[in-house]
């Protein structure tokens, strides 16, 4: 089997199933040995922000030369990036010997009763496999949709993390956000600490009245730890850190940033580690995370954001008039349809000094883009549409002053489609 056609394999396989649940994946790592039992981790959950969180977590632990694993979705460049270490992505021949471990297996179960793994339980037990086999000191796994059927949520952490919880995914988590946040409450653990960044009142109640029911130890943003200012100031009850810097742009970072020193510090008493003020002053500011308000080049200045739903547009919507009020902003996005579509173009419309063009590219799960026949009369007419996005963003950049600020957004998949242009 070469790399093309483990990839097949993996991408192959189904992606969803009706009944939502954990039987098919624990049988799964059973039958690989169970792997997951092997590691130590930690477990991080929420609507946005896990990615970010990771990156900054990635780069806080990184320090005393240890060895940090992490397992991400989606990639931006390629399907490697998933597993990594400190940043690097496994190689193509790990990739090829993880399929080849765990494609008996999953033939094997696909003549069961409980049926063969998904994609994404296929891709975790990978990770569990990997890691198994190659220790490092600290894995940090990444929920892929809610938590408590996730296919990570299979393992005890030494902390879980739930960034916070908005409106994504209702058809599969829930109607309500204290729906949406008892399914991410699900990564909690009996006694095992948790750091959250949750701070809607309603989504905070469930966080912790399911912290209380596993007697799991409860940190709350802004209750028990801060970050405030710029430079900023790290505060909680054992630890204080001034003239922080983020490395990541974008306002709501210092949230997730905080929520990271916080999770770091814990894991690092837990561990008996040293972690320093200048060493989280210094990993605050090297963390990078692609595809998240990076800038790809200046005049005029271009910026990819995922965000590729509300929660992600309301905060891109701050950070635009917090950095560029008194800049002209071109906002090229691909939404999926399958998303709050109409309240995240009305956010964006509400930007005064932005203009909106809406655009479509060839995401991978073929899943339907937004189309301007998709909105109400008055908002089609606000905007502009170019199916080809290649044409729309050269458009946009000849147009452009280079005072002003072009903003690639939407799906993540647009994003890491649109992103290789300025990687050249």
């Amino acid at each position: 089997m070469n790399y093309e056609e483990a990839l097949a394999f993996v991408h192959g396989r189904p992606r969803l199933r009706k009944a939502p649940t954990l039987k098919r994946m624990q049988q799964f790592l059973t039958e690989l040995g169970n792997p997951q039992t092997k590691i130590q981790a930690v477990h991080v959950a929420g609507t946005n922000g896990k990615g970010s969180t990771i990156a900054f977590l990635t780069s806080l632990l990184g320090q005393e030369g240890r060895q940090v694993g992490t397992f991400t979705s989606p990639f931006i460049t390629r399907f490697n990036e998933r597993i990594a270490v400190n940043g690097q992505p496994i190689s193509d021949e790990a990739v090829v010997h993880l399929v080849t471990q765990v494609r008996p297996v999953v033939e094997k179960m696909d003549q069961t009763e409980l049926g063969g793994p998904l994609e994404f339980e296929i891709v975790t037990a990978m990770m569990f496999l990997y890691f198994a086999q190659h220790p490092v000191d600290v894995v940090l796994v990444e929920v892929g949709i809610g938590g408590l059927y996730d296919s990570t949520n299979v393992f005890t952490p030494l902390v879980s993390v739930i960034t916070n919880v908005g409106w994504d995914h209702m058809a599969l988590l829930g109607n309500t956000l204290p729906e949406i946040a008892q399914q991410k409450a699900g990564i909690i653990k009996p006694h095992v600490p948790v750091v959250t960044g949750v701070q809607a009142s309603e989504a905070l109640t469930v966080i912790k009245r399911v912290a209380n029911e596993q007697h799991a130890p409860l940190m709350v943003l802004d209750d028990d730890f801060k970050l405030t200012g710029d430079p900023a100031d790290f505060e909680s009850n054992d630890c204080h850190v001034s003239n922080i810097k983020s490395g990541l742009l974008g306002v709501y970072q210092l949230k997730n940033l905080a929520v990271a020193i916080q999770a770091a510090v814990v894991l690092s008493r837990q561990r008996g580690w040293k972690l320093s003020a200048d060493q989280i002053r210094r990993a605050s500011l090297q963390a990078r995370w692609p595809g998240r308000m990076e800038i790809m080049q200046q005049e005029p200045l271009v910026v990819l954001d995922g965000a590729h739903n509300l929660p992600g547009v309301q905060a891109l919507k701050q950070s635009l008039q917090t950095y560029w009020q008194d800049r002209t902003i071109h906002i090229l996005a691909a939404i999926l349809d399958d998303k709050l579509f109409q309240p995240m173009i009305d956010e964006l419309l509400t930007i005064p000094n932005a203009q909106l063009t809406l655009t479509n590219f060839q995401n991978p799960l073929h899943r339907q883009v937004v189309q301007p026949g998709e909105l109400v009369a008055n908002e089609a007419r606000q905007i502009n549409y170019e199916a080809n996005w290649r044409t729309a963003l050269r458009q946009l950049i000849k147009q452009a002053n280079p005072r002003d600020v072009v903003i690639i957004t939407g799906s993540l998949y647009f994003v890491s489609e649109v992103r290789p242009l300025f990687k050249k």
